[in-house]
């Protein structure tokens, strides 16, 4: 009887990664620091179809879309902020994005995905104030390019 001896490891708490082990990026390679949490999501649309006769309905994949949810401390009106600014006194373009995620390896290996074509949707906080407690802004974003992931992480030997 063979063992899968790397299924017992896979599952090792010890190569569990934390909030630590990340980082964020604009597409300029620089550190968004106040990012306090992030969030990238991908819902997949599907179709339903039920053949003649047949008692089960069926699905099938139509599409996909991949949303971004940030949520950031306020040190300073970030550039999100400020580009949507912009949009609201000039309106001509939707501001966009480029975003990257980076999970750190152990090993030395990482995750790296590119969000590419990131425009705002659904809703933003502008001003979100709560007296006796850490300001922050919720962001949303909708990515019109399919992520590029770039990198993967392993599980050290």
């Amino acid at each position: 009887m063979a063992h899968n001896l790397r299924g017992l490891y896979d599952k090792d708490a010890r190569y569990a990664y934390s909030g630590k082990d990340a980082s964020i990026f604009d597409g300029d390679g620089n550190l968004l620091s106040t990012v306090e949490s992030w969030q990238a999501q991908v819902t997949f649309n599907n179709a339903k179809y039920q053949p003649v006769g047949s008692p089960i309905v069926q699905e099938f994949l139509t599409g996909y879309e991949v949303t971004i949810a940030v949520t950031q401390y306020i040190v300073e009106d970030s550039d999100f902020i400020k580009q949507a600014a912009d949009f609201f006194t000039n309106g001509r373009h939707s501001p966009m994005w480029t975003l990257s995620s980076v999970i750190h390896g152990y090993n030395g290996t990482e995750s790296r995905l590119n969000f590419i074509d990131c425009v705002p949707t659904g809703q933003w906080d502008l001003h979100n104030i709560t007296v006796g407690d850490i300001l922050r802004h919720t962001l949303n974003f909708h990515v019109n390019q399919p992520p590029d992931l770039q990198k993967f992480l392993t599980v050290p030997n």
